[in-house]
């Protein structure tokens, strides 16, 4: 089967028997790669297919190579039903993951297993063409010399930071130079199909869909980087408001005290207190009262450039003043969360990014906070949780976004 151009295979085909029976497939790859394995039975239930076309398709797409048998289901009386997942080759993503200094980029396999070594490239995030052409230049490399026949590569999924309509592929922050979308940029540049996200509501996916217990539903994903992200689940289903826009929490102005001016412009946002830029702020004024401590040496050894990791090490080596910014930081992230709470009741939030590297010493004055500012029946069955996937999420988050979103068009 044509994955990577489905349009241009159905245009080819002729007849409704035909045509029919390739949507079939689709449907049934569809449902296997969101769902990771299946049995025919509940395939049937899950895509609306009779048994029979579905055993027929299932035999088709063995023989093609798309799936093979993964062994056997649990029971529910009887004999136990054979699993069916994709060939490891089926088809192959790539992934790319851009923060406002770095791009970051890999390929992943039809079971969402990453197949190639992670290559960085280092940049300025803005809104230059010499910009978009330098990550575009560096991804068609890559792509190249992975050894991977570029017609297995059917999509790249694109995270990144700034105010994001992912239903028209707009990036209204970064990387837009004239009247074409983001997507249309990229997908011209790499031939191929791309979808982009806003890095919160891409790495929370991740997390739902790769990371956490899938008993949860209503979800929250808080990411600490550079900036502060949010992520909102509702249903299990990603929630983007109605011109894509939602999670942008970080900058409502409820620290009506603080003087420090956000990078919105606005005073008092929650960003410019208890984000990574923030906690670089109050590191170098913490370096300027001590010039002896872990803090300074560390970032002396750093060619005197602080970045959000920095402080996290050093607080984690036992540096006070680091372990303070942070704690600083923390609670005033939870007073954030509490309103989260109050507003949207979650069943888990999740707590990740760089400075969630701190750990304790970040989620315990978050956890005070809460106590203080929230409701306690509100937040009494909210769990509260670090990230799983760590420091692969913001990729993942891009294989989150393809996993949802590949062949929702033709079956809209």
């Amino acid at each position: 089967m044509n994955l990577k151009h489905p349009h241009q295979t159905l245009e080819k085909i002729d007849g409704v028997v035909e045509t029919k029976s390739y949507l079939n497939k689709l449907k049934l790859i569809k449902n296997i790669y969101i769902k990771g394995s299946n049995t025919a039975g509940e395939i049937c239930t899950e895509v609306g297919i009779s048994l029979p076309t579905v055993n027929s398709l299932l035999g088709d797409l063995i023989a093609s190579g798309e799936i093979i048998k993964h062994g056997r289901a649990e029971s529910q009386g009887g004999r136990k039903p054979d699993l069916y997942r994709l060939a490891e080759n089926s088809f192959f993503i790539i992934s790319v993951d851009i923060n406002k200094f770095r791009v970051r980029t890999a390929i992943y396999n039809s079971n969402n297993i990453q197949v190639s070594k992670p290559e960085i490239l280092k940049i300025t995030l803005n809104n230059d063409k010499d910009t978009f052409d330098k990550i575009g230049d560096f991804l068609i490399t890559y792509l190249k010399s992975s050894g991977i026949p570029l017609e297995k590569i059917i999509a790249a999924g694109i995270s990144m930071p700034g105010l994001i309509d992912a239903i028209n592929g707009i990036n209204h922050t970064y990387l837009k130079f004239d009247q074409n979308s983001l997507v249309e940029n990229f997908e011209r540049k790499l031939e191929m199909k791309v979808f982009l996200e806003n890095d919160a509501r891409a790495m929370t996916l991740a997390e739902f869909k790769f990371g956490q217990n899938d008993q949860y539903k209503n979800v929250l994903g808080i990411f600490i980087g550079w900036g502060i992200g949010l992520g909102i689940i509702i249903d299990g289903k990603i929630y983007q408001g109605a011109s894509g826009f939602a999670g942008e929490f970080s900058h409502s102005p409820i620290f009506e005290s603080r003087e420090v001016t956000c990078a919105c412009g606005k005073k008092g946002c929650l960003e410019s207190v208890a984000s990574g830029t923030a906690i670089v702020r109050m590191a170098k004024e913490a370096i300027e009262y001590d010039h002896d401590s872990i803090l300074a040496r560390m970032t002396r050894e750093n060619n005197g450039e602080i970045e959000p990791y920095l402080v996290v090490d050093a607080a984690l080596a036992g540096d006070q003043r680091a372990i303070t910014i942070l704690s600083e930081a923390g609670l005033d992230l939870g007073r954030g969360i509490s309103i989260l709470i109050q507003l949207l009741n979650p069943e888990l939030i999740i707590i990740g990014g760089s400075v969630a590297e701190a750990k304790q010493y970040l989620v315990t004055p978050i956890q005070q906070a809460l106590n203080i500012y929230s409701m306690a029946k509100a937040r009494e069955n909210t769990e509260l949780t670090l990230y799983k996937l760590g420091k692969e999420v913001g990729l993942l988050g891009g294989v989150a976004v393809v996993n949802e979103k590949i062949f929702e068009e033709f079956f809209q």
